[in-house]
């Protein structure tokens, strides 16, 4: 891939980024980056590689061109990554000598995902909320651990990991419940083997794409932490390559065992467990189906008896949460969510229109890491007049201030999110027809805490957020799951004229749902070209189906030429269904040449649909020749 990256530079690129600029990028020396590009040295670590590959990318898309696909498989880190660990894995073999596979053995072994559970001793490293403070000094920093039914059920499914299987747990209950504690606890049967364990906790630089990148690379005896599940499976575009890379991963035996700990809040469990139209998250309802362990939201009985004697009953903070916590919600008092949520009732207006405004904004589907701008922009809508009138001139910052401190030695209702990108435009909502914009987030961004964003589920449902919300998401937000969202919600809500915009600023952003339906939209209108314009951006960000919609219209309107033009371009893209789907108008409708020109092509690309639904039978019962053409009978 170095020689490819190098002639893309030196071709397409003419020359740039430099070698100079690309030793400042990747932090290494010019002379070094010479030895990667001209002589395929290996680097000892990826990061540096992958900082040369980004600047390259900057340079490529300044200049136009990472639209093409290519150039975005060129420059696509995960392809980095798997060529890189490929070329270790090659030396290693010693196919070059004793040192080079010495170096390739090392690399590996640095590049095996995950620490050895032996060096992970911070829970809150792990998303383990953090408890409330007390008087008491010397402390650990947990309260004492009183086990329940359900870590019972989880504790089996660990020993069978310890055993040798490869399992998955699946940790469900309300926000502050306990599960990611329970999966903390759970992970002391495996400390003690003989054997070592490993812990990955992928995250960076998105979930989904953490674990894409790194997932074939696993090794046998790793735990798979996906603290809140649903940020790796709900993703639209890449949740169900998640779901099926771990699904390909427990069912592998060579690579077992592995351990994977998920939580979900019952909301999302529903959502990746349900079937719908279209089925969204098939591969996720496969992969979590059948391994629900259900957490209570709170303690009855003899859980409650547990928290005031043996060991337990030493901690203070178990007496507090036994004396004062609400219908035995004991692990929310000790997080801190009822802490949180007096914090929210007792706030001034201007700070609750702010966390009105973050409740709004992911019950509706955006986020979880919320730009301050948008907050900020919207949360005057949630005020009345007298309200607004009323606010002192320094509002913005008292309230960021009461909403980010921490509070009885838990983090405050919101909390920064330590990257941000930076922005080059500021676009605001149209006046009639929108200006298309592409920008990215700016600013810090915030994450609301869990509790109360459960709370705003239950509490805000019947609200519909007003006109500031809207206009704010339109100006700050560019991820396209978070604009896909929100245009569904304005459109549930018959906010017609928002959900308009922020489709079109979704489509900028390549959100393939948006552009889908702005293609049908153009070929409604009597736009072909335009429609298909957009389709091909759809299929470029990875969806055919605009494609293939637009080729059974084009089929239907009586356009057979256009549609195969565009069935090909779709299976060209790897959507192979698109062949056969028209192939089978063709044949129910009597067209028999044409039908077998589309069916040998989708023959051709090695489509499964259809000899699943008995087509290439009907046209060629006896098979097809290498050259094509009908095998005549033979014997079997």
């Amino acid at each position: 891939m170095i020689d490819e990256l190098v002639r893309f530079r030196d071709g397409l690129l003419e020359g740039r980024p430099s070698d100079r600029t690309l030793a400042e990028a990747a932090q290494a020396s010019p002379t070094t980056i010479g030895n990667w590009l001209r002589r395929g040295a290996l680097p000892q670590e990826i990061d540096p590689l992958l900082r040369l590959v980004r600047a390259v990318r900057g340079r490529a898309k300044n200049a136009g061109l990472t639209s093409r696909p290519a150039v975005a498989a060129l420059l696509d880190e995960q392809q980095w990554r798997r060529a890189y660990r490929a070329e270790a894995r090659r030396r290693a073999d010693g196919i070059r000598g004793a040192v080079e596979a010495g170096q390739g053995r090392a690399v590996l072994e640095r590049m095996r995902p995950g620490r050895p559970l032996s060096e992970v001793t911070d829970p809150f490293h792990l998303e383990v909320h953090r408890a409330i403070a007390s008087t008491v000094t010397g402390l650990p920093a947990l309260p004492a651990y009183v086990k329940r039914e359900h870590d019972q059920k989880l504790a089996k499914v660990v020993a069978q990991a310890a055993a040798g299987e490869s399992r998955i747990a699946v940790l469900v209950g309300a926000s502050s419940t306990g599960k990611t504690r329970a999966c903390w606890e759970a992970l002391h049967q495996l400390r003690v083997l003989a054997e070592p364990s490993r812990l990955w906790h992928p995250i960076d630089p998105t979930r989904p794409d953490a674990v894409l990148a790194d997932l074939t690379a696993l090794a046998p005896r790793t735990v798979v932490w996906l603290n809140e599940a649903q940020e790796y499976l709900a993703h639209d575009q890449l949740g169900e390559k998640v779901a099926a890379g771990l699904r390909t991963l427990l069912d592998d035996p060579s690579r077992a065992p592995v351990l994977v700990l998920t939580t979900l809040w019952p909301k999302h469990w529903n959502t990746l467990t349900s079937r719908s139209d279209p089925d969204r998250h098939a591969q996720a309802r496969e992969l979590l189906g059948g391994h629900e362990i259900r957490v209570p939201d709170a303690f009855t009985g003899a859980d409650l008896a547990a928290l005031t004697t043996g060991t337990a009953g030493h901690d203070p903070r178990l007496g507090e949460a036994a004396a004062h916590a609400r219908d035995g919600q004991i692990t929310q008092y000790l997080a801190g969510g009822l802490v949180l949520l007096d914090r929210y009732q007792s706030a001034p207006p201007t700070t609750r229109a702010l966390i009105h405004a973050a409740m709004d904004a992911r019950r509706l589907g955006a986020g979880p890491h919320i730009p301050w701008a948008w907050l900020a922009q919207a949360a005057p809508g949630y005020l009345t007049d007298t309200e607004q009138d009323t606010a002192s001139d320094d509002w913005l910052e008292r309230a960021l201030g009461y909403l980010t401190t921490p509070w009885n030695g838990i983090p405050g209702i919101l909390t920064p999110v330590k990257t941000t990108t930076a922005r080059n435009q500021r676009p605001t909502a149209p006046d009639g027809s929108p200006t298309r914009h592409r920008t990215s987030q700016q600013g810090p961004l915030y994450r609301l805490a869990d509790y109360l964003e459960q709370h705003g589920l239950t509490t805000r449902k019947s609200w519909c957020p007003p006109a500031s919300f809207w206009q704010a998401a339109y100006t700050h937000l560019s991820r396209p799951d978070d604009l896909d969202n929100l245009t569904d919600a304005a459109e549930k809500r018959h906010r017609l004229e928002w959900a308009h915009h922020l489709r079109l600023r979704a489509a900028d952003h390549g959100s393939t749902d948006a552009l889908r339906f702005l293609a049908l939209r153009r070929e409604e209108a009597g736009d072909p070209e335009g429609a298909e314009a957009l389709a091909r951006e759809a299929a470029d960000h990875g969806s055919t189906e605009a494609l293939h919609l637009l080729a059974l219209r084009r089929e239907e309107a009586g356009d057979p030429e256009g549609a195969e033009a565009l069935a090909r371009e779709a299976a060209d893209h790897g959507d192979i269904l698109a062949l056969s789907s028209l192939a089978l108008r063709r044949e129910k409708a009597g067209e028999q040449e044409g039908a077998e020109a589309l069916a040998r092509q989708a023959a051709d690309h090695g489509d499964a649909f259809a000899r699943h639904w008995g087509l290439f039978t009907r046209l060629w019962p006896n098979g097809l020749n290498p050259d094509g053409k009908p095998t005549p009978p033979w014997q079997k």
